[in-house]
């Protein structure tokens, strides 16, 4: 029943988003620019789709070397699945699908396996929420929607720079850490503070590992390349209906669609995809021009986008490498895992102790 209030919401939300973006436009001139295109970027910009995701997939290699060496056929593999269960799933049920396709206890724990993929979409969330905020600095002021998209690239870059300092202090301070949400929880049900705490317990000891300074280094240096790459691959694709999308408006709109697809949407992310570049691109483009190319543009690149990750995903999907009890059961598991992993360090202290 969850699930599927879950999926419900999803839908509701992208359909109210779909109905915002589309509302007073011409869907047949809209389906005409879409045939007009010149396809003659689609087949680069697919090339760099999958260079995209070799780059975050030894990035993601990176953060797991320090707990285990993970063959790179089967990383290869969890990230492949793994994307595409966090794209076609609704309200981004698929992020646990990753570290659970990855993790084998005991060389690599749940625990460590998804503090991984979450000081990953940190670093990405504030990365890209001050690419964001710097990036509007050089449009004009007065532009139909800036304030709002500034606000929203504060309100990212504060939230995820928060989440960086807390885990800088849960990585030097476990029990504080600990004691402040089981503190913060308790008053509402000591039950779930007792959960909460354990489950956080766990996932902070799958933190205390973290690689040298040199794959540091690196990992920086793949996400700055890996972001360049998605703009400049959505820029390309861009000419073929028409737009020339300079360094400044390309980072633009690459940072107004990440925050667009944070809001909690339906499967593929439909309709926050497309209203986030529909509003990315008025910053820069007549709104009549937004409303036909602009909309023909968006809807592509969405297709384009989510054809590579489900197709990707699917080839992964049955190999030797991905078990499909473990995709299914990821949510769940996730838990379950943090609850028996917060056991085990509890008696490896005891008995250290």
């Amino acid at each position: 029943m969850r699930r599927l209030l879950q999926a419900a919401a999803g839908l509701a939300v992208s359909g109210l988003a779909l109905w915002l973006t589309l509302r007073g436009k011409d869907l047949g001139l809209i389906a005409r620019e879409i045939r007009a295109a010149d396809y003659g970027y689609l087949a680069p910009y697919v090339g760099i789709l999958l260079v995209i995701h070799l780059v975050r997939t030894v990035r993601w290699g990176i953060l797991l070397e320090p707990m285990a060496h993970v063959p790179f056929a089967r990383l290869n593999a969890a990230s492949a699945v793994g994307i595409m269960a966090l794209v076609l799933l609704p309200f981004r049920l698929g992020e646990f699908a990753r570290p659970y396709l990855v993790a084998e206890r005991p060389k690599l724990r749940v625990s460590a396996a998804l503090s991984s993929v979450v000081v990953e979409r940190v670093v990405d969330g504030l990365f890209t929420g001050l690419l964001l905020v710097v990036s509007l600095l050089a449009v004009p002021e007065g532009t139909p929607g800036l304030g709002l998209l500034r606000t929203g690239g504060f309100v990212v870059s504060t939230a995820f720079a928060g989440l960086v300092v807390f885990l800088a202090g849960a990585y030097r301070n476990r029990a504080r850490a600990v004691r402040t949400v089981t503190g913060i929880v308790a008053p509402a049900s000591p039950q779930l503070a007792r959960k909460a705490g354990g489950m956080l317990d766990a996932f902070i000891h799958g933190l205390r590992l973290v690689p040298g300074r040199g794959k540091l280094a690196a990992f920086f240096g793949l996400t700055v390349l890996y972001w360049g790459l998605n703009a400049w691959g959505m820029s390309l694709l861009a000419r073929g209906f028409g737009f020339s999308l300079g360094t400044t408006a390309s980072l633009t709109l690459l940072g107004v669609l990440v925050v667009g697809v944070m809001i909690p949407a339906g499967p593929g992310m439909i309709g926050t995809f497309q209203g986030a570049i529909v509003l990315g691109l008025s910053l820069f483009a007549p709104a009549h021009v937004v409303a036909t190319r602009g909309a023909a543009y968006a809807n592509v690149l969405w297709a384009v986008q989510l054809g590579q990750v489900t197709v990707l995903g699917l080839a992964f999907l049955f190999s030797r490498h991905i078990q499909l009890s473990r995709l299914w059961a990821a949510p769940a598991a996730i838990g379950q895992g943090l609850e028996t992993e917060e056991e085990e360090y509890r008696a490896e202290g005891d008995a250290a102790g």
